[in-house]
């Protein structure tokens, strides 16, 4: 299994970059930063992912859903059945996968558990604060 981390701009180097520092490196860990300069071509650099990693499971977690680099990601699922695009990239999900990938017998029962287990890190902090204040007072 193989994880591909795909984004507009660096997005995604620092998120590698934030991975190594809390968990080392991972060799089945890669990363896309998009349209880094003029000459970039998404087409040329998935085609190039794709034949390396012949037939692997490979899971692409792009940044935004509906955006260039995941609508040309998902172009290729049709063909590509070992291909699984997520999308909404963030530092907390990246953990969860990568530490939980030798714990489930299927690449989509990690992708499934990893979403439930990261779906409540996105929090209004403030809110949080006011409901243990609350709890707090009675």
């Amino acid at each position: 299994m193989r994880f591909l981390m795909a984004t507009h701009g660096n997005f995604a180097k620092g998120i590698k970059e934030s991975i190594e520092l809390i968990l080392g490196k991972f060799q089945n860990l890669n990363e896309l930063s998009c349209y880094t300069n003029k000459e970039f071509d998404l087409e040329k650099e998935i085609e190039k992912i794709i034949n390396g990693v012949n037939g692997e499971e490979l899971i692409v977690v792009t940044d935004v859903y509906g955006g260039s680099v995941n609508n040309r990601f998902l172009q290729k699922l049709e063909n590509h059945k070992n291909i699984h695009v997520i999308s909404g990239l963030n530092l907390p999900l990246m953990i969860e996968l990568l530490s939980e990938q030798d714990s489930y017998t299927t690449t989509r029962e990690l992708i499934m558990k990893s979403l439930e287990n990261t779906k409540d890190e996105i929090k209004y902090c403030n809110l949080e604060i006011d409901k243990m204040v609350e709890d707090e007072e009675f």
